[in-house]
């Protein structure tokens, strides 16, 4: 499992092509993540790399709110580390190394963004599963997937997979040729 992923992750190398002012204007984090993210939250970056959406929610979640930064390699980290380091965000920002094949988080979350990730994860079950423990009652998962990496039957197995494992579809929110699902927990 180890050597499938590692031929699949995102490499530190392109970092750069993921944290760039095209990108800023094309998927604007703000704006993609006002209806989801509120003062006080606390939320998870999955799959965080560069932390291309990770500066813009430590300002969303405010001073009594936390983000929580997780990723498989250190060197991303680190330059999610390096952005907000000696800024007043910083403080609301948490690193987290993810095991190889397990997230490894305890902490209860309101928010989890899974930005172009989930297609990397071989065992998309187990990630949901994971997820939906540490999922706050009223919380939600925002999945949004590539358009050219992940075809259409693909991105509905994924949504499946989630529903699975008790997560429901709350909302299929519009974002210009990505797949994307909001899901949350069944409601009892």
């Amino acid at each position: 499992m180890a050597a499938d992923r590692k031929h699949r992750v995102c490499p530190v190398e392109a970092a750069g092509s993921l944290d760039n002012r095209i990108r800023r204007w094309l998927q604007n984090p703000q704006r993609l993540l006002r209806p989801y993210v509120h003062e006080g939250m606390t939320v998870l970056d999955l799959g965080c790399g560069p932390g291309f959406f990770t500066l813009s929610m430590a300002q969303m979640v405010g001073a009594s709110g936390r983000v929580i930064a997780a990723d498989l390699q250190d060197a991303m980290l680190q330059k999610v580390g390096a952005k907000l380091r000696g800024t007043e965000l910083e403080g609301r920002l948490r690193l987290h190394k993810c095991d190889d094949g397990s997230i490894d988080l305890s902490e209860d979350v309101d928010f989890v963004l899974a930005f172009y990730m989930v297609h990397e994860v071989p065992d998309q079950q187990g990630l949901f599963a994971e997820l939906a423990t540490i999922l706050k009652p009223n919380g939600r998962i925002l999945v949004v997937e590539p358009p050219f990496h992940v075809s259409k039957r693909a991105f509905e197995t994924t949504v499946t997979t989630a529903n699975e494992v008790g997560l429901t579809d709350h909302e299929r929110p519009r974002m210009f040729l990505n797949k994307a699902v909001l899901l949350g927990k069944a409601l009892h």
